[in-house]
């Protein structure tokens, strides 16, 4: 608490060195603007005391010509005519003189603000983010391998859909592009495989030896896989049909939360009822991948066309909406079991942060880490690596610290 407290005096000292700042900002701006308004008023009071000093000259001209008329001294007919020219061509010149001016608009002044400004701040709601950090740990990639999960009879480049683990330490991948499933070693060599029907997506744990399987025809309809994994061999146990297409999957305390690109259903893994929890048509892809937090209290979901983050309360209402500059056509989401949220972008791997009531996201990993376009990740949490798939025949390990 004395922490707390003492960090609580040192963000109301950057707090006030802000407003100063802001003051001080605020009040050269001032300056600056009434500087600028009383050169332009100098500039037309000089464009005023131009016509006078015009109108001056002609004056003095029109009555120095009036006095020599007067004088009527010289009546040489030529020289009387030349006369009469010039003052024909002075009073002509003050008329065109007298009529531009006529025609002039009154100067004034008047002050348009820049409406930015007052927009931006009014679209503020506080003078920034006021972060909590301590419980909640922000990880770096320490370092990063490569490794091939390419079996000899694949007949397309692996693409790694998704990565589970099972109670004795194996790795279950999902290969969509060679619809199988591929049993990993903790060292990364393929133990067996599976033939599954075009094309697995999500796979999720069930149970010590068991995980589900997303399967999606990409038209119209899907299918949940239960299989086994036992004595290092994947068995097929059941079949869930399913009348919507099977994108993602996750299972969480009985239930298999179901994505089919624009809505989000449940179902009960042991009689297969399911419901509509959350729906958004308004894209493309607005619903791919859902992560259920270990309380099962928050569902997160990515929207890959709208380039957002979901979150939602377990009955499916929309809590709020996480956009971000980086955040760049989210496509699968993971829960660790201590609750850290990982994340599959474009090009790279973010963790979700808490800010308050907020959240947030940093980039973790990127092209330097061999990433090109994440499918997939795990979060190993008995030596803190992420394990990311890919649609180039490698899985990427990065231990993170």
């Amino acid at each position: 608490m004395k922490v707390i407290d003492k960090s609580e005096d040192d963000c109301l000292i950057q707090i006030q060195s802000l407003c100063k700042d802001l003051h001080a900002i605020v009040d050269r701006l001032e300056q600056n603007t009434i500087s600028e308004m009383k050169s332009r008023k100098t500039s037309l009071g000089n464009q005023i005391q131009a016509d006078v000093d015009k109108i001056d000259d002609v004056t003095e001209k029109l009555q120095k010509l009036l006095g020599a008329c007067k004088d009527g001294g010289d009546t040489n007919e030529a020289l009387s005519y030349v006369g009469f020219t010039k003052c024909h061509e002075m009073i002509f010149n003050a008329q065109l003189l007298l009529q531009n001016i006529a025609n002039k608009d009154d100067f004034k002044m008047s002050f348009e603000p820049f409406k930015e400004i007052k927009e931006y701040l009014s679209s503020l709601e506080m003078l920034g983010d006021v972060i909590c950090d301590g419980g909640e740990k922000l990880y770096q990639v320490e370092t990063h391998v490569l490794h091939n999960i390419k079996v000899q009879n694949d007949r397309k480049t692996c693409r790694i859909a998704e990565i589970c683990r099972i109670a004795s330490g194996e790795f279950l991948l999902s290969d969509s592009n060679n619809s199988k499933l591929k049993l990993v070693s903790n060292i990364f060599k393929v133990i067996s495989t599976l033939d599954v029907p075009n094309f697995p997506n999500e796979v999720t744990s069930t149970g010590q030896h068991d995980a589900a399987v997303a399967v999606d025809n990409r038209i119209d309809k899907g299918e949940i896989l239960l299989v086994r994994v036992k004595a290092a061999r994947i068995n097929h146990t059941r079949t869930i049909k399913l009348r919507h297409r099977c994108i993602g999957l996750v299972h969480h305390n009985d239930n298999l939360y179901v994505s089919d690109s624009t809505t989000l259903h449940v179902y009960d893994i042991a009689g297969g009822q399911g419901r509509q929890l959350y729906s958004d048509r308004t894209g493309w892809s607005t619903v791919n991948s859902c992560a259920v937090s270990p309380d099962g209290s928050q569902l997160i979901i990515t929207a890959q066309s709208e380039h957002q983050l979901i979150t939602l309360n377990k009955d499916g209402t929309k809590l709020s909406t996480l956009t971000h500059p980086e955040l760049i056509q989210p496509y699968f989401d993971h829960f660790t079991p201590q609750g850290h949220l990982f994340l599959c972008c474009n090009a790279s791997v973010m963790q979700v942060m808490e800010r308050g009531v907020k959240k947030t996201v940093k980039t973790l990993a990127g092209t330097n880490n061999y990433l090109t376009k994440p499918e997939s990740l795990f979060f190993n949490s008995s030596n803190s690596t992420l394990i990311i798939g890919h649609n180039n025949n490698n899985i990427v390990e990065l231990k993170l610290k």
